[in-house]
């Protein structure tokens, strides 16, 4: 079966233990990607914490760390500063960079579009 890519659409985004967002978690920012896969219709966003650094645009590998895990946590969503359950529990995102969009490099960042925010929970 074919890796999918993902797009990372923000990084190094703080997340909270507590649904206020006031407890900062330490050692690990949060990342937000879509699925790009062109032969797909659907395009999931996912929520990811991770202690890698990204940038957005970059193109990624699905790759995670099942020893690293995160229980109920929040974030404050990048366009619209509303508070937003992050997952449930989830495991830690290290995917390896494939490579950066030409429109990056240029300086121009495709972001995620109003409407596209949903944010899919990580199991």
């Amino acid at each position: 079966m074919p890796e999918r890519p993902y797009r990372v659409l923000y990084s190094n985004l703080p997340f909270y233990s507590d649904s206020k967002c006031e407890q900062k978690v330490q050692g690990a920012t949060l990342v937000i990607l879509r699925c790009d896969d062109p032969r797909q219709s659907h395009h999931p966003i996912e929520c990811m914490p991770t202690s890698k650094s990204y940038e957005p645009g970059q193109i990624v590998r699905w790759d995670l760390n099942n020893k690293k895990l995160w229980e109920l946590s929040w974030y404050r969503h990048p366009e619209t500063g509303k508070i937003e359950r992050a997952w449930a529990q989830s495991v830690e995102f290290v995917g390896k960079v494939e490579r950066v969009e030409e429109d990056l490099q240029r300086g121009a960042v495709e972001a995620a579009s109003p409407g596209t925010a949903q944010v899919l929970s990580q199991n």
